[in-house]
């Protein structure tokens, strides 16, 4: 990607961060150029590392060094929130492997 290269992405926050960076509705889209890190999308918002608990990119745990991509969704939620949404993601994710073996055990019945 070129340095001057202009791209965005899906700012999706939570909690009080949404006040704290005027993202009222909770979701932007944000214009960038170059190549940009989660760490460096903290910079340019204005945000501590430490106000930002949990960073999820396309909806995978990430990194301060993650590198972002034109059209990722990077979600931002402070301390307060990131408890619960680890373990809300973790229920989900459960839920969708019993969905999918119990799928599977289905279609091994109709083979039978």
């Amino acid at each position: 990607m070129k340095q001057d290269s202009s791209w965005s992405i899906r700012l999706l926050v939570g909690g009080h961060l949404r006040e704290e960076l005027g993202v009222a509705q909770g979701e932007l889209m944000l214009e960038v150029k170059g190549p940009l890190s989660v760490t460096g999308l903290l910079e340019r918002l204005g945000l501590a590392q430490n106000r930002a608990k949990m960073i999820l990119v396309n909806g995978k745990g990430s990194t301060p060094e993650t590198v972002l991509r034109p059209g990722d969704r990077v979600a931002i939620f402070p301390p307060e929130l990131s408890f619960n949404t680890f373990v809300s993601l973790s229920f989900r994710k459960e839920r969708v492997l019993a969905r999918e073996a119990s799928r599977g055990e289905k279609k091994g019945a109709s083979d039978a």
